[in-house]
């Protein structure tokens, strides 16, 4: 994965150059559409199989969907809590480690996926 990553930055800079006025920018500085895939695809490795993806709903009954999880936490406190590696969410979560950048784009997915939850 690390190395998918690696291999986009360098593409992803370039588009950066050659997008028009009015594109929407993501948290990277990367074409916001961009940072939602790669985002997505770091989703589907480290998340999914707790919290679902797209309209499926948590294995985890302690885990929130993904579609809901900003319903009870700020995206910014998520993201302090991801760069200082503290562990969130429930007791056995595993501990990840993403750079900024990372941290950045798996927060644009989430972000564009959020529904209001309904009960």
């Amino acid at each position: 994965m690390r190395r998918l990553l690696i291999a986009l930055v360098p593409l992803a800079l370039a588009a950066c150059a050659e997008t028009a006025p009015g594109d929407a920018v993501g948290l990277t500085g990367m074409p916001l559409a961009e940072e939602i895939v790669v985002g997505e695809e770091m989703a589907g490795e480290h998340c999914a199989r707790c919290h679902g993806m797209g309209s499926d709903d948590a294995v985890r009954t302690d885990a929130p969907a993904l579609r809901h999880l900003l319903s009870d936490v700020d995206s910014e406190a998520l993201k302090d809590d991801f760069r200082e590696g503290i562990k969130i969410g429930h007791p056995d979560m595993p501990q990840f480690e993403f750079s900024p950048m990372e941290t950045d784009m798996l927060l644009s997915y989430i972000v564009s996926i959020q529904e209001p939850e309904t009960e």
